[in-house]
């Protein structure tokens, strides 16, 4: 939802007339699976009705893994069949991860992704899995990167303040789902296991399945004057939270390439994150960035304890990672890249 919002909202929608299927999931934890089914259906509808009555001149579909990327497969099959260009852009880091141990997520990806006209990717890594797995060419694998560095988030990096960051509480903002496999339970254990609660604060932006386990710990470890739950947050709220904060921190399991961190980037936090998908070809270890090892407290901790050491960090990486996020991750720079892939596409239609 966000990355289609920050296209909605960028000169994209300028350059194409767009036909919108939300197909973005209502909650976490999910519905059970017969209301997903129904929203499916529904969704699944749509697009037929859609591909018959207007047939557009390519899809482009964003998706995830589990039954949603098998539903969003067979729509894409289904647009070739009627003659439309079929571009499947994957996210998340479940489908990497997973991939050779899983019989599921093979079967899942050779009826979604292997007979796409192209695979949009986030990043190099996702363009080895699809050339590596997938048997696709780099022709056909086109690196378009996340862009919801918008220039909202990229306002708020230009004006923040390094001024004198020695005497107070380091800012700590986590944001995503609250689920284990972001690392939520993580983080808490570095707070309770060392000396950190002395000197930062830690703002958790997001629900999920992990929400009522992370709640109870912090009052059992008696951490609530310094950690805070905000649920989910409107997009005013959201931005006051990235300027008010000095640290983003989110060290998942597993991760494609998450948006959050980009938006962080984008507004000046240093981004504390784990080395896992494409995270390591976006945050340079020392350079616009910290990176830790996923399922490590400890790994947590320290990188904690050396910002507190040297908080000349904040001010340094800061500045490089929103640098990074405009030269890499700003809107239009995408929107350039993914209409050029597009344009491609359709007019190849009309030669064959």
């Amino acid at each position: 939802m966000t990355v289609c919002n920050a296209l909605l909202e960028s000169s994209f929608q300028d350059k194409f007339r767009l036909i919108l299927i939300d197909s973005t999931q209502s909650k976490n934890p999910p519905p059970n699976f017969l209301i997903r089914s129904g929203f499916a259906l529904r969704r699944f509808f749509l697009f037929v009705r859609h591909l018959i009555l207007e047939k557009p001149q390519a899809v482009l579909i964003f998706t995830a893994s589990g039954f949603g990327l098998l539903e969003k497969g067979m729509m894409g099959r289904l647009a070739q069949k009627r003659g439309v260009p079929n571009l499947m852009f994957p996210g998340g880091g479940y489908l990497l991860k997973n991939y050779d141990n899983s019989l599921r997520m093979k079967f899942f990806s050779s009826i979604a992704l292997k007979k796409a006209d192209k695979i949009l990717c986030q990043g190099k890594q996702w363009q080895n899995f699809a050339v590596e797995k997938l048997g696709f060419s780099l022709e056909n694998t086109p690196i378009v990167e996340n862009w919801t560095a918008t220039e909202r988030f990229l306002k708020i990096g230009d004006e923040r303040d390094f001024s004198d960051m020695s005497d107070k509480r380091i800012r700590v903002l986590f944001v995503g789902w609250m689920d284990r496999e972001k690392g939520v339970m993580e983080i808490l254990d570095a707070l309770v296991h060392s000396s950190l609660s002395q000197s930062i604060s830690l703002e958790l932006v997001g629900e999920g399945n992990a929400y009522m386990d992370a709640l109870e710990r912090v009052e059992k470890n008696s951490l609530s004057e310094i950690v805070s739950f905000r649920g989910w947050l409107q997009a005013g709220d959201l931005e006051a939270t990235y300027r008010n904060a000095d640290v983003f921190l989110l060290p998942s399991w597993m991760e494609g390439l998450p948006n959050a961190m980009v938006e962080a980037m984008a507004a000046g936090l240093v981004p504390v994150v784990s080395a896992v998908g494409n995270i390591p070809s976006v945050v340079t270890h020392g350079e616009n960035g910290l990176l830790v090892q996923p399922k490590d407290s400890r790994s947590i901790e320290l990188a904690l304890q050396q910002i507190l050491l040297d908080r000349s960090l904040i001010k340094k990486l800061g500045k490089e990672a929103c640098q990074f996020a405009r030269e890499n991750f700003s809107t239009e720079v995408a929107v350039g890249k993914l209409t050029k892939v597009l344009l491609e596409v359709i007019n190849s239609s009309y030669t064959k």
